[in-house]
């Protein structure tokens, strides 16, 4: 019972397998329906008879599942839904009638039949169709939309189960530097603190920044530990500068906004010892409104469509429209990059 439903669930998913058993089974009873045509006039003679009734029933069914029901029923407008359905009808049983009552006069010459004759039983034969057509549109839409729903729920499942992996790697990433920062010599003070700042940024791309909007103060605590990571880990023959003037620092932020361009200035800064190589950070805030600056020395400039840059102009595009600026340009060896919020 179970594979029985399988296997009907799966074609009703299948629309064009769903449309050409449809269609299969229709041309097996239009073939038993032509037998007095066979016996009489051999298979040759049904062919014409067969297209024609073929058809006509094609541009019944598809005008009204592609047509008729999409552009009228689906949008409540009944009155020209049931003036559509007419016309097709009439149009069908009109010339269905026709070329029964020419080839019935080719096969049966001696027992003539007038038009009428067939209009009765045409009628209902599309009325027919045309409630069976509606019933599988609807019964197809509803397999589409519950297939759709357990993608959907499959979908979920893989999120949910993806989240709570990225849960565990945390904890024992937690875990791991508490043990690192706990081996670590009392009077290496040092290796503590980046331990210590390591752990801070890691904590806030996990946990702080995975809200809409944090506090700027939070952000510029977040430059803070990762200029000072970088400024231990650096040489010293690279001069960093970092300047932070916040008149408010609770006024909402989006995360993470500058760390792409402070990354790519560590990253691409020159890295030449006879001379000083320079990186400098700027971050002003005053009446709510925002100035980041980041420059540094180069020797190859970072391009301008990184993944990185692209989705930090991308993310102000959509959260600060006609409320933000953005300046980068490259002079005498100096890569700058200007950032002007309106908070």
């Amino acid at each position: 019972m179970a594979s029985i439903k399988g296997v009907i669930s799966y074609i009703f998913q299948r629309r064009y397998l769903f449309h050409l058993l449809v269609w299969v089974m229709y041309a097996l009873l239009m073939l038993i329906d032509m037998q007095g045509y066979i016996r009489k006039r051999g298979w040759l003679f049904i062919i014409n008879p067969f297209l024609i009734s073929f058809l006509l029933m094609i541009v019944l069914v598809y005008g009204n599942t592609l047509l008729l029901i999409p552009r009228f029923l689906e949008r409540k407008k009944y009155l020209l839904y049931g003036l559509g359905i007419m016309f097709l009808m009439a149009m069908n049983t009109l010339a269905r009638s026709r070329s029964q009552l020419y080839f019935d006069a080719v096969v049966w010459p001696n027992d003539p039949m007038n038009i009428e004759d067939y209009f009765k039983w045409n009628v209902f034969y599309s009325l027919w169709f045309i409630v069976i057509s509606s019933m599988l549109f609807y019964v197809q839409r509803w397999a589409e939309q519950r297939e759709q729903v357990r993608n959907i729920q499959i979908t979920q499942l893989q999120t949910e189960l993806k989240y709570l992996r990225a849960q565990l790697n945390p904890h024992f990433l937690f875990n791991g530097l508490n043990t690192i920062y706990g081996t670590i010599d009392l009077q290496n003070s040092q290796a503590r603190n980046m331990v210590v700042q390591f752990s801070d940024l890691l904590r806030y791309n996990l946990y702080e920044a995975e809200t809409d909007q944090v506090e700027l103060q939070q952000e510029v605590a977040y430059l803070h530990n990762y200029v000072a990571l970088q400024r231990a880990r650096s040489d010293a023959n690279l001069a960093i500068q970092l300047q932070t003037e916040v008149g408010n620092g609770n006024l909402p932020i989006a995360p993470l906004l500058f760390v792409a361009f402070v990354e790519n200035a560590f990253k691409y800064t020159t890295r030449d010892d006879s001379h000083t190589n320079n990186v400098f950070i700027s971050l002003k805030e005053a009446g709510g409104r925002l100035i980041f600056v980041c420059r540094n020395s180069y020797d190859t400039a970072p391009g301008q469509s990184g993944i990185g840059l692209a989705n930090v102009r991308r993310r102000l595009e959509l959260l600060y429209p006609g409320r933000h600026t953005l300046d980068i340009g490259q002079l005498q060896g100096i890569y700058s990059v200007t950032l002007t919020l309106q908070l």
